[in-house]
């Protein structure tokens, strides 16, 4: 039986054409690609003079302030390793981010001056996971969510902005772990969400007189619900949930009862964002099968605007603090993410950044055609197709079948360099939203449970299929890739259906479930035992859906990219790949990044990966 999916399974598709070639189609330049720069995240400063954003201008993703207005950046933290932002204080003093070594995602967190200075390490931990801090109202404390007590157990814990001695304010007990807090605006409470698996969620909130904690939403197996702001009076909570027509929907939490109010009510699954301050309005995105709306809701009268936004994605929106402005960041296909901001009264949009850098422009990109195909259940798979500039329906053409990972993410519309550089060299591109995929309800989202490597590689392996009824691609040369979990499609692919693929990228993958579960991150380890079931109890499944017992059956060339430090898919899932395939006299190649993880964010590394993808691909696939 085909999986429920709000996408229309007799929707035809538009038309697959290749647009004419012209001199802006000439492949791009590598190094000049991934010098666009990469932003990743913002907040507006306390009086709304400037925003704070996460970048790689250096090379390294550090912090940056611009004014609202727009001008001239300023970098405020100067570091080799990444450097992921957090809020600034109520009192506009302090800033604090979040940093780790060498991309293993254990973070320490850090305060520093709002404009720059020394930074003060407030947790002082070493291998330990720290994050969602968030400052009480009156700036003198910071809560945070941590692992310190004991590993892949997150609880809520505080310290003075000055640092000193950390308490443990709420232990995870029965709730289970607890991995964001947020302090109601009075700062008697603190808004907790707890998990068992790091998937479904539950909301509570603790009262910091009494010690009390009362559960709003119930923690279960089936459903997540998330918050994204109080509101101004702290006597609700805007919340992104399913528990209603099991599609995510944003709601109206009341702090004291429990009680959902729905402002939507959809199939497009919905996010809230924020709550603006003057209590007016909140602001949420709705995801139609990978382009995003931005909507302005008016609560008094219930009126809606979107924001005049071109096709895309929009990852954060964020409220001035006088309610008069919200600043987006946006992503299309020919375009990174950048800042914008929007006056509710002018109507206007304003870019702040600009993440293009000389020599790149966005009519140099391949705009996607969003397509459907049957997969073999009958089950309908939304996915993005790029079809290269000036090619001949001939038969002719390299294809490749990339997935993403998750699996619960989504492919949408946004900005990828490792595509568009591909599909400007005549490769044809899928992207498949298998099942397991976000975005499309809690139904598809959960088709994998017990099943992983199972239905979903068998819509990645319908994609083949598709490609060839295009017209464009040679059967004979279509590769896979991906990365995390794509990296494990990847090997299932060529493990699993040898005879389909003629190459493949593997990129920070795992390759045997026993020894992923044995050396992943403990926070894993649930996902693992909801969505595989247990390893032993169940070690049949494990073992059919681990690409390493099957290795002898690889006979296409394979290439597997890892990071040294990868805390989720081990750089040993990697090696064992590349001993194994060795050991039979296959075509394996390998690169393994000393001082990353789970994906490369040193520029250096992010061109060196792809260039040896590039140079792969075309070795084998032309």
């Amino acid at each position: 039986m085909p999986v429920p999916t709000p996408v229309p399974a007799d929707a035809p598709n538009p038309p697959i054409e290749s647009r004419p070639a012209g001199p802006e189609h000439a492949p791009l330049d590598l190094e000049t690609l991934y010098n666009a720069r990469t932003m990743m995240n913002f907040e507006w400063s306390h009086d709304g003079a400037h925003l704070v954003f996460e970048t790689n201008i250096s090379g390294r993703l550090n912090l940056w302030r611009v004014p609202a207005a727009g001008g001239w950046p300023v970098q405020i933290v100067v570091s080799e390793e990444r450097t992921s932002l957090g809020r600034p204080s109520p009192d506009g003093r302090w800033l604090l981010f979040a940093q780790g070594e060498g991309g293993g995602e254990k973070d320490n967190i850090y305060r520093i001056p709002s404009g720059g200075g020394p930074a003060l390490n407030l947790t002082n931990t070493h291998g330990v996971g720290n994050w969602s801090a968030a400052w009480s109202p009156d700036a003198g404390r910071v809560a945070f969510c941590s692992e310190r007590d004991q590993a892949g157990l997150y609880q809520a814990y505080a310290v003075a902005a000055d640092g000193g001695d950390v308490e443990r304010i709420v232990p995870a007990g029965e709730g289970g772990s607890i991995i964001t807090v947020r302090w109601s605006p009075d700062g008697s409470r603190l808004a907790l969400l707890r998990t068992h698996d790091f998937l479904h969620t539950g909301v509570s909130v603790w009262d910091a007189r009494t010690g009390a904690e009362r559960t709003l939403v119930p923690l279960d197996d089936e459903t997540h619900t998330a918050f994204a702001a109080w509101s101004p009076d702290g006597k609700q909570l805007l919340v992104t949930s399913n528990r209603g027509n099991g599609y995510d929907n944003v709601a109206v939490l009341d702090a004291e009862t429990g009680g959902l109010r729905w402002i939507t009510d959809g199939v497009w699954e919905a996010e809230a964002h924020d709550w603006s301050r003057d209590g007016r309005h909140l602001l949420y995105t709705r995801n139609v099968e990978g382009e995003y709306e931005t909507v302005l809701h008016d609560i008094a009268g219930g009126h809606e605007r979107r924001l005049p936004l071109p096709s895309g994605v929009v990852t954060k929106a964020r409220f001035s603090p006088d309610s008069g402005q919200i600043a987006v960041l946006f992503t299309g296909p020919d375009r990174p993410a950048d800042i914008y901001v929007y006056a509710l009264d002018g109507e206007t949009l304003t870019q702040i950044t600009n993440a293009l850098v000389g020599g790149i422009r966005p009519e140099q990109m391949t705009q996607p055609v969003r397509v459907r195909y049957p997969s073999f259940d009958g089950t309908p798979i939304s996915s993005f197709l790029y079809v290269p500039p000036g090619l001949a329906r001939d038969g002719s053409h390299p294809a490749l079948v990339y997935v993403h990972g998750g699996p619960t993410a989504q492919h949408t519309n946004t900005f990828r360099r490792d595509i568009q550089y591909l599909v400007s060299r005549g490769y044809v591109v899928i992207a498949p939203n298998y099942r397991g995929s976000t975005g499309f309800g809690r139904a598809f989202e959960e088709a994998n449970r017990l099943d992983l490597g199972g239905g979903d590689f068998r819509d990645c392996c319908a994609a083949h299929a598709f490609l060839q009824t295009t017209g464009y691609v040679d059967p004979a040369r279509i590769a896979i890739t991906g990365g995390s979990y794509g990296g494990y499609m990847t090997l299932m692919g060529l493990t699993k259906a040898p005879d389909l693929w003629a190459a493949g990228v593997a990129i920070v993958p795992f390759a045997n479930w026993f020894t992923e579960y044995e050396n992943e991150d403990e926070t894993l380890q649930a996902f693992d035992r909801v969505f595989m079931g247990d390893p032993v109890a169940d070690a049949d499944r494990w073992r059919d859906r681990s690409p390493f017992f099957f290795v002898d059956n690889v006979r296409a060339p394979l290439l597997l990219l890892a990071g040294a430090n990868d805390i989720r898919c081990p750089a040993e899932e990697t090696q064992q790949m590349v001993d194994a395939i060795t050991k039979n006299g296959g075509v394996v190649e390998a690169k393994i990044y000393e001082g990353e993880g789970h994906g490369f964010v040193k520029r250096e590394n992010s061109i060196d990966a792809f260039r040896r993808t590039a140079d792969f691909l075309d070795r084998h696939l032309r």
